[in-house]
């Protein structure tokens, strides 16, 4: 009866015993040790440290070796002891995380492999699961626990928690993750890309006005009357040619009739002197018309406004004749100009 009564009372000091004992593990016993002996670092000495914590019955120092061991090189037969070893010191949600990362590295036999499936089960039957994915070489911690590789499953009480995320060559980041009892919640991480500013675009200037048309020049043509001009001109001179050449003739026509006298020779010479005095003649005509045609000055062009119906013209300025127009009226046609 006596015992009955103290069974109570001794379970509450080992529950006491085990939070003194959490307590002291809490200010890093083992990791300041590492820290002042670098013999400790080596997986072989921490896994022999955690067999000696765990014969021992300190759980907590045993766990905490365990996974020191495994920090580097994760080996699955050193986590499944470190979840044990966190089972045994009541701390079921690193004995979770404990046995999760064991079930992903191969190594553990076949009674261990369904005993770690069994007891993570019944584990996270009182526990929040966040099962967390994110580009390779990212690193989570969850609140204070430990800090894994992703992929990873995690696990905490119910509740509202903070996780520690680094990806690899940026900086730290923190996310609240709210947690519920017997839940799986499901988390993918990206690295945030900066957003670029968009660049102000300038507006594209206005296109250049088009080339004004080529200039098409006017070939000159030829006027009329100075065309007609050099015709007499050249005919004039050909008359000339002529008469020089009836001259010549009429010379010699004269000679032989002074050497012979007859009525024949007379006429012949009588003749052409008359055809050379017409030739000369013409010739002076042909060339005095041809030059007055080509030095005649041109009249001045003068622009005259087109009348209206029923309106008579206006007579050009500087010149006194107009051309005629045919106006039409109710009575008829009508042809008005100045001459």
């Amino acid at each position: 009866m006596n015992a009955a009564r103290l069974a109570p009372v001794r379970r509450s000091l080992a529950l006491m015993v085990g939070a003194v004992q959490l307590l002291a593990l809490s200010s890093e016993p083992v990791v300041a040790r590492a820290q002042e002996d670098p013999a400790v670092t080596d997986p072989r000495q921490q896994y022999a440290l955690g067999k000696e914590a765990y014969a021992a019955k300190r759980y907590a120092e045993a766990a905490l070796h365990f996974e020191a061991a495994a920090a580097n090189k994760p080996h699955a037969v050193t986590l499944f002891t470190a979840g044990l070893a966190w089972d045994q010191a009541s701390r079921p949600e690193r004995a979770a995380d404990a046995f999760s990362r064991c079930m992903e590295v191969p190594g553990l036999d076949a009674k261990q492999l369904q005993t770690a499936k069994d007891r993570l089960a019944q584990l996270e039957k009182s526990l929040g699961t966040l099962v967390v994915s994110a580009p390779e070489g990212t690193r989570v911690q969850l609140g204070n626990l430990t800090e894994v590789r992703t992929p990873a499953r995690v696990h905490a009480a119910p509740g509202t928690h903070t996780l520690t995320i680094r990806f690899e060559g940026k900086p730290i980041e923190r996310r609240d993750v709210s947690l519920e009892n017997a839940q799986v919640q499901k988390l993918s991480l990206e690295v945030a890309v900066p957003k670029e500013v968009p660049k102000e675009v300038e507006p594209e200037p206005p296109p250049p006005p088009p080339p004004p048309p080529p200039k098409v020049e006017a070939k000159p043509v030829l006027d009329l009357r100075k065309a007609g001009g050099f015709g007499l001109v050249g005919l004039g001179a050909a008359s000339f040619i002529s008469g020089v050449i009836l001259g010549l003739q009429a010379n010699g026509a004269q000679e032989a009739y002074s050497k012979a006298p007859t009525r024949e020779s007379f006429d012949h010479a009588n003749s052409l002197a008359t055809w050379c005095t017409v030739s000369l003649v013409f010739s002076g005509l042909f060339v005095g018309g041809g030059v007055a045609l080509i030095l005649w000055p041109e009249p001045e062009k003068t622009h005259e406004k087109t009348p209206l119906p029923g309106e008579a013209p206006s007579p050009a300025s500087g010149s006194g004749f107009t051309s005629p127009r045919v106006l039409f009226g109710p009575t008829g046609a009508t042809v008005r100009g100045t001459f």
